[in-house]
């Protein structure tokens, strides 16, 4: 295996743009910082959990009149769900298990996977140039200690690393998890909104299609605004909802003392007992709706990425918590008295005439605006970091703040997730039949957390063994017991959520499939430059007297500041020498021989009057499309960048830090990293292309005639796309299933996503897009 010192080289000047995500997150850090942030968060992620009291003692109580037993042991029961769910589980357990101040499911899949030391989405290890970067931290535990947990720790390691049933399992529970966020992030809007819009029929006789109507128009307005970015949207909405609050605690406040003062004492946990004992069976079914008390708990953690750490905690256990117990216990005080009106408990309640009810119904359908914000940002921080692993097709992400890291847009998200919130708004039509498909999804995904936070405890905290497994048994009973309960709702509406979340998994795990194939099929195919390419003068070093075990190793490549104008030459491996050998003597570097052949027969190639940049996945080997232009015509430009595109967690990266270049071995063939912030906008205009050439002539002087002409012609962008085809000797109907699933499905998939470089302002007549059959 090669040297991983040599390998690390190729990065290490990335430590700088590293240096500039850790002031990055400083600031965040920072108390002016963190309290902005948690006014924001008010609005954004506990606008869901807030406005549950819209809907829970309704969907909870949806047959017969419950009796004040009854009622005090929902109370109960709400209060505990929320205290040990919540509080303790996510807020002062599950939040400290970040990616770098990135949340939710897949942040948690690649923190294991890189403690385990294997690849996310992928079998193997990581490469040595990943393992050194800064934000590339992780202990890799020691085999000789003594500590059970260290012991524990380091075998659950080697286990993961080295099995791939595992390794996949992971994956699939991983992928499954957030196919099953996505499909709960439909129903939230829906939900929400219905929740709030169905106060109209407490004081008017608006008909049900008119309510239909009504939410389907908010839903859709919520949807276009989301291009404005989580931080605008989150301070429009934080006062919406700090109102709604205020107006809970006053309703509240006012029926504990008008029905019953002492309904404090349903937060005594033998009320919850009294409620399983006088239930049976129906106290378990019922408990599907009292779970919709913590529904979008998880987007506390999915949304850790748009806000901080700091910030979540205060906004819940300061605002959130506190007034979410009060309004409940003012509910159940009120339903005491009138427990015949369950079914509008939230407006039904609302004390003091007319003008304060429409006051509470217009913030109320506010707050229900915000509740969907959560499983919207949700959704579009999974999708990002699901197509950071190549788990998801690559569609358009755009961020959206410069203080924020995890805040992105994703258009086409957005707008799928509005058509579907809309069409399950005109099929259920009312908030008791979302109910019935509302939760499903989530439920079954609090349990995955649990296991892997439980996963998590053992390998990367190494926690003792004991408590961790309590964690996961306690949890994961609490958890087990919702989801149980809500497979009731199943045959009546929650198949919808369900049904969702399995064409999203379908969709990732075949992406996820068919582009491991594809590069499993690159590598193993990938030609190596000097295999490729040769010259009719040679550098030569000690290095090259002995055979280099692969090409895998490529030259380090430099970035800003004076390059030496002495002839420095580098075999494959990047090992500088000054030794000079010609074919028949010695020759000067740059003289009249210097010509580029075809290493498998000599055959000099033609040289194109131009420059040539193209785009390539790897830094190192010769690009999929370069054996293409050689062999099939014999031509190569001039002036060769082998340009690789490297998007670096920053918000913007200086011109000056812009480029990493390096000259290869070969005559007028460079290799060059460009290094874009997430802010940037990669623009391969005349500027830039006049910015490569000035490093051209940095490191290779002698070619200074040749550049100043290259200035004077079109520069060709070269970029490639490529077609699986299934191998034909795979015979019966696993061939057949495997030829569709690659030819039919998956590169028809291809053909609907954006590349990449459609962003990059190249311009069309200089584009040449060259199409590569790969058999796999």
């Amino acid at each position: 295996m090669a040297d991983a010192n040599i390998t690390s080289e190729k990065w290490i000047l990335d430590a700088d743009l590293e240096g500039q995500k850790e002031e990055q997150v400083r600031r965040k850090k920072g108390w002016p910082s963190t309290f902005a942030l948690a006014y924001s968060a008010v609005g954004v992620v506990y606008g869901d959990v807030g406005t549950s009291p819209l809907y829970v003692f309704s969907s909870t109580f949806t047959t017969g009149t419950p009796t004040e037993t009854d009622v005090l042991g929902a109370m109960s029961i709400i209060f505990w769900t929320i205290t040990l769910i919540v509080v303790v589980k996510y807020m002062l357990i599950v939040l400290l298990a970040d990616d770098n101040g990135e949340g939710g499911t897949f942040a948690l899949y690649s923190l294991i996977c890189r403690f385990a030391g294997m690849r996310p989405a992928t079998s193997g290890v990581p490469d040595a140039s990943d393992v050194t970067l800064s934000r590339y931290s992780r202990h890799t535990g020691d085999k000789g200690t003594t500590s059970l947990s260290s012991r524990i720790s380091f075998r659950l390691k080697q286990y993961l690393a080295t099995t791939a049933g595992a390794q996949a399992s992971l994956l699939c529970l991983v992928l499954l998890m957030t196919s099953m966020v996505l499909g709960d992030g439909v129903l939230t809007p829906a939900q929400s909104v219905l929740g709030a819009i169905y106060g109209l029929q407490v004081k008017t006789s608006v008909s049900q299609g008119g309510i239909v109507g009504i939410s389907c128009g908010i839903v859709i307005l919520l949807f276009m605004v989301q291009r404005f970015g989580t931080g605008r949207i989150g301070f429009c909405f934080a006062p919406i909802v700090l109102i709604f609050f205020l107006c809970n605690l006053i309703i509240a406040i006012t029926n504990i003392s008008r029905y019953k003062p002492d309904i404090f004492k349903a937060l005594s946990p033998h009320y919850a007992y009294y409620y399983f004992r006088d239930n049976h069976h129906l106290g378990w079914v019922q408990c599907s709706g009292l779970f919709l008390a913590v529904t979008g708990t998880e987007a506390t953690y999915a949304d850790l990425g748009h806000f901080s750490r700091p910030a979540i905690r205060i906004s819940f256990l300061v605002i959130c918590y506190p007034v979410l117990i009060v309004t409940y216990l003012g509910q159940a005080a009120w339903l005491t008295a009138y427990p015949d009106q369950v079914s509008s408990t939230f407006y039904a309640s609302i004390p003091y005439g007319d003008g304060f009810f429409w006051f509470v119904f217009v913030f109320a359908t506010g707050a229900a605006c915000v509740a969907s914000q959560a499983m919207i940002s949700a959704a579009f921080s999974i999708v990002k970091q699901s197509i950071a692993l190549g788990c998801f097709p690559q569609l358009s992400v755009q961020h959206v703040s410069d203080k924020v890291l995890g805040s992105v847009y994703i258009p086409e998200v957005n707008y799928i997730m509005m058509v579907l919130t809309v069409v399950v708004i005109a099929i259920f039509k009312t908030t008791v039949q979302l109910g019935n498909a509302y939760g499903v999804a989530v439920s079954s995904m609090m349990f995955g957390t649990t296991v892997l936070i439980y996963v998590v405890m053992l390998m990367i905290w190494e926690t003792n063994f004991f408590l961790a497994t309590a964690f996961l048994i306690s949890f994961g009973f609490i958890d087990m017991v919702y989801t149980t309960a809500n497979l009731n709702k199943v045959p009546h509406g929650g198949w919808f959520a369900l049904a969702i979340a399995g064409a999203v998994f379908s969709l990732s795990y075949l992406w996820w499939w068919g582009t491991d194939i594809k590069h499993k099929r690159m590598l193993a195919t990938q030609m190596k430059m000097q295999d490729l390419l040769g010259t009719n003068l040679i550098y030569k070093s000690k290095k090259d007297d002995a055979s280099s075990p692969d090409d895998s190793v490529d030259e380090p490549l430099t970035g800003p500041g004076p390059c030496s104008n002495s002839p420095i030459a580098e075999d494959d491996n990047g090992i500088s020498s000054p030794k000079l050998v010609a074919g028949n003597g010695a020759a000067p570097a740059n003289g009249p021989h210097d010509q580029l052949v075809l290493a498998s027969t000599g055959q000099p190639l033609l040289r194109i009057p131009a420059v040539g940049i193209m785009f390539a996945d790897t830094l190192y080997g010769a690009p999929t499309i370069l054996p293409e232009l050689v062999n099939r015509w014999g031509v190569v430009h001039k002036v060769l960048i082998i340009l690789t595109i490297r998007q670096v967690a920053v918000s913007t990266v200086s011109e000056s830090e812009r480029l990493l270049f390096r000259k290869l071995r070969y005559p007028g063939i460079y290799r060059c990293v460009a290094r874009y912030g997430y802010r940037d906008r990669v623009h391969m205009d005349n500027k830039f292309v006049i910015k490569l050439l000035d490093k051209v002539n940095e490191v290779d002087p002698s070619v200074a005639h040749v550049v100043q002409q290259a200035n004077m012609v079109n520069t060709s962008y070269i970029v490639s796309f490529i077609k699986l085809f299934a191998k034909q000797d795979i015979v019966g109907m696993k061939g057949a299933l495997r030829r569709f699933f690659l030819q039919d499905v998956y590169s028809n998939m291809g053909r609907f996503v954006r590349h990449s470089y459609q962003d990059w302002c190249i311009p069309h007549g200089s584009l040449f897009e060259v199409g590569v059959a790969l058999n796999v």
